[in-house]
């Protein structure tokens, strides 16, 4: 989640936690203290990652924009084995091709949808807090399915600079609507999520895994690009990709390990 450009959804697919999560939080009621106590823990951990991680990684963003972008290419790319296992239950077929297309169309076209499409953060009264509401169930949505980030679902519904000043500005109200829009939304969505899984885990892997590609390009897009000067020399060129050769090496290496450790 501190990481632009990497959705907290597909992390939480390399490493091995996606069907618990969604589980959790759509039979809350069949097991409430053993749910309590994973989404505490869950919660905690992603809590103490932001606040210890955060800046540093914003740092290492400024400061090598290039080889940290590497490294996480290298982190999302290092899950799809495991991923690819999860669809091993059923045989390959040409559908599943289709599957894996259709999700890697989905989630590339979402990242050229053009920033401040939808502008909903006008308005006044019953239809502005309705607006708000909607957003919340959006935003849950692109929280909860792998690849679609976030902050960019946001900045196409022209509610990202909205949320960030009401966040400094302590605006309670705007808070409390769309992080309760938000929680409702996720209730909604996990329970499909979940059906899909068990009745068709073989075509909703190999859709999940296009999620996870297609999010590679707004890693490519947003931050590896940009980090390339014009004027870039060949010493700069050296350097540069001896260093994210190694990145991506490390990336991959970080989240395989995880991944396997995590399904064990």
């Amino acid at each position: 989640m501190s990481v632009p450009g990497v959705s907290g959804g597909t992390m939480a697919i390399l490493l091995g936690i996606y069907d618990k999560l969604i589980g959790a939080i759509s039979n809350f009621l069949k097991d409430m203290k053993g749910n309590i106590i994973f989404l505490v823990k869950f919660c905690v951990g992603a809590g103490v990652g932001i606040g210890s991680l955060s800046f540093v990684i914003k740092w290492l963003l400024e400061e090598f924009p290039l080889p940290v972008s590497v490294f996480f290419l290298g982190a999302v790319i290092g899950g799809i084995p495991a991923l690819y296992k999860k669809t091993k239950e059923s045989p390959l077929r040409v559908t599943s091709g289709i599957y894996f297309l259709l999700g890697l169309c989905i989630i590339i076209s979402i990242g050229f949808i053009p920033v401040g499409s939808f502008n909903i953060s006008s308005g006044s009264g019953l239809t502005h807090y309705l607006m708000l509401l909607i957003t919340g169930i959006i935003i849950a949505l692109a929280m909860v399915l792998p690849g679609i980030s976030t902050s960019h679902m946001l900045l196409v519904l022209g509610m990202y600079d909205a949320m960030i000043l009401a966040i400094t500005e302590f605006d309670l109200v705007y808070i409390g609507i769309l992080g309760i829009s938000t929680l409702i939304g996720v209730f909604l969505i996990t329970k499909p999520i979940e059906w899909t899984l068990n009745k068709f885990p073989h075509q909703t892997y190999c859709m999940i895994i296009g999620f996870v590609l297609g999010s590679t390009s707004e890693i490519f897009r947003d931050k590896i690009l940009p980090a390339i000067p014009e004027d870039a020399d060949t010493s700069w060129w050296i350097a540069s990709i001896l260093m994210s050769i190694v990145a991506f090496v490390l990336g991959y290496l970080s989240i395989n390990s995880l991944s396997r450790f995590s399904n064990d």
